[in-house]
């Protein structure tokens, strides 16, 4: 439920109203949650409005992407990179909170210094109100215009996946983007800041119209791999936080949404000089992890790699976190990924 979590009354009562009120008996405690939630944040949302006041001249540094399909790494890339001491990076509690984040860290900063770290459900990954956050998930709050509020209302699910190309993203949509942006940066204005979004995968040609010298890494990894985890994915945390009973084949789904964000990316990739596109795949991240960084920092003209690595290597001796294991695919999913995402395979070298 992060994308509703700070949401204001108004927004939750659009979105209930645009899905006509239908909601599943076992979301309904769900739903009290969100909306005594909803009136915190209207409160906390009025405090947020004078400090916000003080990020409107603020100039974002151009930004660093994370993209790549979800399940693909770009979370472990992210926790990793957010060690370098020149990035800053959105936090979980702010993508939660987006409209309220300031007044938040200013009147509850002992709190949240104190917050408990969890693991997340599809990855036993650690994390804490603190940690690296996707993006994503503060433009849903924010905008409602976002495919993560089809995950809560999964029967509608067609009508925000639109919003993952770049055609359906209004001015608003680019103006909340740069506005979260800013209350970001503000807290740091020296730094640069580091983002991470699957969705923003198919994004490449607006993001570099909101910020045209942005840079972009991407890390892919090997279909079956993605396909698996993704599956586990939908299990686990989308079907969590749905409100309604979902209505679609999972596979399926995931099979159509790798091929949404694939396809534009192969288009526009194009359009980025060679040090904005750093490309990196999970096995090499996985297998040598500091030659990865290396690759990529060298790639972007990132020059304070040699600054940065004793922090990697410090997280990386702290790592504990088991990865998921997951039984074989059954010759039908084989065939399926094979014939859907063929492109992909050919375009990174990956056995078909």
């Amino acid at each position: 439920m992060d994308s509703v979590i700070g949401l204001l009354p108004g927004q939750w009562f659009k979105l209930l109203k645009e899905n006509k009120f239908k909601i599943a008996p076992f979301a309904w405690p769900h739903c009290g949650v969100i909306k005594l939630l909803s009136v915190r944040n209207y409160f906390f949302h009025k405090q947020e409005r004078v400090l916000e006041k003080e990020t409107e001249s603020i100039k974002v540094n151009p930004p660093v992407f994370i993209i790549g399909h979800w399940r693909s790494g770009t979370t472990f890339l992210h926790n990793l990179l957010s060690r370098d001491p020149r990035f800053i990076f959105p936090q979980t509690y702010q993508v939660r909170n987006p409209n309220t984040f300031l007044f938040i860290n200013r009147r509850f900063n002992q709190n949240l210094q104190q917050s408990a770290s969890y693991k997340r459900a599809m990855d036993n990954v650690q994390s804490s109100s603190l940690a690296p956050a996707e993006d994503e998930f503060a433009l849903a709050a924010m905008t409602l215009h976002s495919p993560l509020i089809g995950w809560l209302f999964p029967q509608r699910q067609t009508w925000y996946d639109r919003y993952t190309q770049a055609e359906a993203l209004d001015n608003d949509w680019q103006n909340a983007y740069m506005r979260f942006f800013r209350k970001i940066q503000h807290a740091q204005p020296e730094k640069t800041i580091l983002s991470k979004s699957p969705l923003n995968t198919p994004r490449v040609d607006l993001l570099l119209k909101i910020f045209p010298k942005a840079r972009f890494i991407h890390i892919h990894r090997d279909p079956q791999s993605v396909f698996r985890s993704t599956v586990h994915l939908y299990h686990t945390a989308i079907r969590r936080s749905a409100l309604q009973h979902i209505p679609y084949s999972i596979p399926d789904r995931v099979i159509e949404r790798y091929q949404t964000l694939y396809g534009p990316f192969l288009g526009q990739r194009s359009k980025l000089t060679d040090h904005q596109l750093a490309e990196i795949s999970f096995k090499e991240l996985e297998t040598d992890p500091m030659e990865a960084l290396q690759k990529i920092y060298a790639q972007l003209n990132l020059e304070s790699f040699d600054m940065a690595r004793p922090h990697f290597e410090t997280y990386l001796a702290g790592l504990k976190h088991k990865k998921n294991e997951y039984p074989p695919l059954d010759e039908n999913s084989r065939s399926l990924i094979r014939k859907h995402w063929e492109p992909i395979y050919r375009e990174w070298n990956y056995t078909v």
